[in-house]
């Protein structure tokens, strides 16, 4: 079996490869298919992120989002090392941050999900959104067919959602980061659905 940095350097070569119009249409794809999942159509608040490089293109997801009422929040890298999320409401609210990837700026409201971060966020005057409606977005590098992800090497995602059990996630990528099996470690985190250009794989939630 590959090691995953063996695999993270070859799938990277193969997505950055991607002509941009299949980018642009896989993405658009990806994510119809990803606004047809009950946990998106009933989430209030969507964790959503900022695409970077061949990443899948966000921006559908968005535009949605917004048309429809829903919130939506982007990771933002903390100088102790940790990833949060703050709300946005428009594009112009980014800039770039962490490795150059665009992220909220200063005084966007921070994405509470439980008593003691809530009450944390009503002293700054930031809002708190019930985790019960939100539905989380995640990209990754490489992901296998059981669900098991290989990221940029960073660990933001495991660690958020190990301290935010429960919360239903979805992965996207296109099938060129799909490969055989990977080597998941005892800290790693499966997303509940995988989705791609051409299928939508359930990998562990019970919601259906």
């Amino acid at each position: 079996m590959a090691e995953k940095k063996e695999i993270r350097h070859a799938v990277l070569k193969r997505r950055e490869q991607m002509p941009a119009e299949d980018w642009r249409r896989f993405s658009d794809r990806i994510c119809k298919s990803v606004m047809e999942l009950e946990p998106y159509k009933q989430a209030d608040c969507l964790l959503l992120y900022v695409n970077f490089g061949r990443e899948v293109d966000m921006a559908p997801l968005f535009r949605d989002a917004w048309r429809k009422g829903k919130s939506t929040a982007v990771p933002k890298v903390l100088g102790d090392g940790r990833m949060e999320f703050y709300e946005i409401r428009d594009f112009r609210e980014l800039k770039p941050g962490f490795q150059g990837i665009l992220e909220p700026v200063e005084g966007t409201a921070v994405l509470t999900e439980n008593e003691a971060s809530a009450e944390n966020a009503a002293l700054t005057g930031n809002t708190a959104f019930p985790v019960e409606n939100v539905f989380m977005v995640m990209p990754g590098v490489a992901f296998d067919p059981y669900g098991s992800r290989i990221g940029y090497g960073k660990g933001f995602y495991d660690r958020y959602l190990a301290l935010h059990p429960g919360l239903l996630t979805a992965a996207v990528g296109f099938e060129c980061q799909i490969v055989p099996q990977i080597p998941a470690g005892p800290y790693d985190k499966k997303p509940d659905w995988l989705i791609t250009e051409a299928r939508s794989i359930h990998c562990g939630s019970s919601f259906m």
